[in-house]
């Protein structure tokens, strides 16, 4: 069995890992650089926090592989459990607190909790600037690189071909998909497309009809501090978020917003706005140098949640959708859509299908 991946973010290695496992023969086909895609560009929260069952299970089973695959492929994540923390000002408040029951109903350990609480996690954080938080404590934060680095290491050592710099075409000649890349013509039994915020295009390129809206969302880093914020902060009132990495960045950002082009140069704007609440949330980073900014595209599927099985195209299969949640699904979708592929059928992915 032969399958081409459109893609090598997180799904996309994910996917072409579990099937390598399973002894198919996989080539990943990369536009630019591995990191290049939202898997490079985001912020590394990880957290079963949502509002849909399916979504739920699909992020407790990714984060249960994250552990057990950096240890197959010899590869250190860099992840930390610190926790996940949501916080909501009085205008959001009802929602948050729905959202908590909801996720408690469906077997989250998420916990409703003061602002006083959040400071006993985070001293500096300003209880008056928010109402009411929830609380994961098995989430918190990966570096979204060495997730790239480590399963594409996984990937090559179990015979994946990975290939960067190198963008695909893929056509449908009768029954028969073919990838065109380098110049090459490859025959497969199966494409997936984990093509991100290019997802179109590829579906595109078959006939096929996929949706779905691209996002543009901004993200920065300070000069470094000792490390002291251990949770991972989702202001959901403003979309403003922020955690600390190892080094000590504070690494923060604005939720994205829909865009039509495919563009990734960063805003004056976006840091002013971000400015102005992250000083509101920690005062105490007034006067903290910027080092870096950034743009990253995602894409989201037409219902809001990810698109993920075969589509009307035989052997084309959708991996793509996640929206700003990737690290926290795709480690679960791609083991999926492998047992898809190898099995016939997947019970944690039947939900997504397109």
């Amino acid at each position: 069995m032969k399958v081409a991946v459109i893609g090598g973010g997180v799904a996309g290695l994910s996917a072409a890992y579990f099937l390598a496992k399973s002894g198919v023969n996989v080539k990943v086909f990369e536009q630019k650089y591995l990191l290049y895609g939202a898997s490079g560009r985001n912020s590394g929260g990880l957290t079963v926090q949502f509002n849909s069952e399916p979504l739920i299970r699909l992020a407790k089973r990714t984060l249960e592989l994250y552990d057990s695959i950096q240890s197959e492929v010899g590869f250190n994540f860099l992840l930390r459990r610190d926790g996940y923390v949501k916080i909501a000002g009085e205008g959001e408040e009802s929602e948050l607190k729905k959202e908590v029951e909801f996720q408690r109903r469906n077997g989250v350990n998420v916990e409703l909790m003061e602002p006083e609480f959040v400071r006993e996690l985070f001293p500096d954080i300003n209880t008056f600037a928010f109402s009411v938080a929830s609380y994961y404590a098995d989430g918190g934060v990966v570096f979204p690189w060495p997730v790239v680095w480590g399963l594409a290491k996984g990937c090559r050592e179990l015979g994946v071909e990975v290939y960067d710099y190198t963008p695909a075409n893929v056509e449908l000649k009768g029954n028969e998909l073919v990838v065109k890349a380098n110049g090459e013509s490859y025959k497969v039994d199966y494409v997936i497309n984990a093509a991100g915020a290019w997802s179109d295009e590829i579906s595109k390129q078959v006939g096929v009809e996929l949706g779905n809206k691209v996002y543009r969302e901004e993200i920065c880093v300070t000069e470094s501090l000792k490390p002291y914020v251990d949770p991972y902060i989702m202001d959901i009132s403003t979309g403003v978020y922020f955690s600390q990495s190892m080094r000590g960045e504070i690494v923060g950002g604005i939720l994205g917003s829909e865009t039509t082009t495919l563009e990734t140069k960063a805003s004056l704007d976006f840091l002013t706005s971000y400015a102005k609440r992250i000083t509101e949330l920690v005062p105490k980073l007034r006067g903290m140098a910027i080092l870096r900014q950034w743009a990253g595209l995602y894409d989201v599927g037409r219902n809001g949640i990810p698109v993920i099985g075969e589509t009307k195209v035989k052997g084309f299969i959708q991996l793509n959708g996640f929206g700003r949640h990737g690290m926290s699904l795709a480690l679960a979708a791609g083991e999926g859509v492998a047992e898809l592929i190898t099995k016939g059928k997947s019970s944690i992915i039947e939900p997504f299908k397109p």
